[in-house]
């Protein structure tokens, strides 16, 4: 149980996860050796107690012993008598009252403990099991691949639609492929939700690691000069996609809050996708007024979507910047946010309103956000700090 318990702690940790996810994932599933495990080590009898208490009660004198140990009892009772009357005084009245010597009648017996572990884990273990039959009855239908799109700087979208799906900006969803691999599925953000008007949902996903790589390769052929500068559409008959979900996140709440900060970095812009496109369908249903969204990466709707864009690094910046993109150079800046001059903003044009602030990105800029977020400003305004980790 140690063993098994040390190798499912070691290979949690954040660098074993991100250099070889496949150790992780399959030591994580030894939680199910520890809980059998814990349930039998008892079954040993190495834990016991005592059944014949009255006939052999604690600290009791066994006068079945040998010679050697009756000299012992009678130096130590004489030695008892003499401490308790001084000068020479005898009272044996009291020393009968006070003193009560304990006899064992028998040896004493022993006898190991009814298992119990399992009455302690057994009610969430079922629940456990129960859960997992009901997403695997959920999810034995493979979707149907509508189309899978390259964009550049190795990030691959695909668009599927599954009967009698349904979700909400934010959520997620875990693929599964049995082609790349039996027993591994990975958990992605939907970028676009199923509505009532179209059934179609997808996600975009980060060529990073083996699995991913091995997805692209059997979704995509190689890569091309072309697929490199604008997105490519492939068409083509894909292997069995399975998906589980969808499930809940922070950034559902973005929509729930009057005035909400979104920031992202990189690929973590996912989590937002979403959302914004529920907004250019349809933003009135929700609670949502005034969105400020940041984006930074290394390479016009009314007022209420306020948009900010953040070039971290400057090469190929024409590849991003040209006569496609005027509508994007009065709003994107070069370098990195200022977050204290921002929050004064936004806590300046949101006097005394509570603003969600939602962070999908380093850790670095998630610990920034956080403090800040925890800072009181002169504005009464308030800031809810929830955040999306992908590690």
């Amino acid at each position: 149980m140690v063993l098994v318990l040390f190798l499912m702690i070691t290979a949690s940790t954040y660098a074993i996860r991100v250099s070889n996810y496949d150790i992780f994932w399959y030591t994580h599933n030894l939680f199910f050796v520890f809980y059998m495990l814990l349930m039998l080590h008892v079954s040993g009898g190495l834990i016991k107690y005592q059944t014949n208490l009255d006939t052999h009660p604690p600290g009791c004198i066994n006068l079945n012993g040998t010679r050697y140990q009756n000299i012992h009892l009678l130096e130590n009772l004489s030695e008892h008598f003499h401490e308790s009357f001084p000068g020479g005084f005898s009272k044996p009245d009291e020393v009968t009252r006070n003193t009560s010597v304990k006899i064992c009648m028998e040896e004493p017996r022993f006898q190991a403990n009814f298992p119990q572990t399992w009455l302690w884990i057994s009610g969430s273990l079922c629940l456990y099991c129960a859960e997992r039959l009901y997403r695997c009855i959920r999810s034995n239908k493979p979707v149907t691949i509508i189309s899978v799109i390259s964009h550049p700087s190795d990030v691959m979208e695909i668009r599927m639609v599954k009967e009698n799906f349904k979700a909400r900006p934010g959520q997620y969803i875990t693929l599964h492929c049995p082609s790349v691999s039996a027993l591994e599925n990975h958990p992605f953000t939907l970028t676009m939700c199923p509505t009532e008007t179209k059934a179609t949902f997808g996600v975009h996903l980060k060529i990073v690691g083996d699995w991913t790589e091995r997805f692209r390769d059997l979704l995509l052929p190689p890569s091309s000069e072309d697929s490199e500068i604008l997105p490519f559409i492939q068409s083509r008959k894909y292997p069995k996609l399975y998906i589980d979900g969808p499930f809940g996140s922070p950034f559902e709440e973005s929509l729930n809050y009057e005035v909400s900060l979104c920031v992202a970095g990189g690929i973590g812009v996912t989590p937002f996708a979403s959302i914004l496109n529920t907004l250019l369908d349809d933003w009135k249903p929700y609670k949502l007024r005034r969105l400020y969204f940041i984006w930074f990466w290394q390479e016009n709707r009314p007022d209420y979507v306020n948009i900010q864009l953040y070039l971290s690094q400057t090469d190929g910046i024409q590849k991003i910047i040209g006569e496609k993109y005027q509508a994007l150079n009065s709003r994107l800046y070069i370098g990195r946010p200022r977050w204290k001059l921002l929050f004064d903003e936004i806590a300046k044009c949101n006097r005394g309103k509570t603003v969600g602030v939602f962070c999908c990105g380093p850790s670095s800029i998630s610990k920034t956000l956080h403090k800040l977020s925890n800072q009181n400003n002169s504005y009464g305004t308030r800031f809810e700090y929830n955040k999306e980790s992908f590690s």
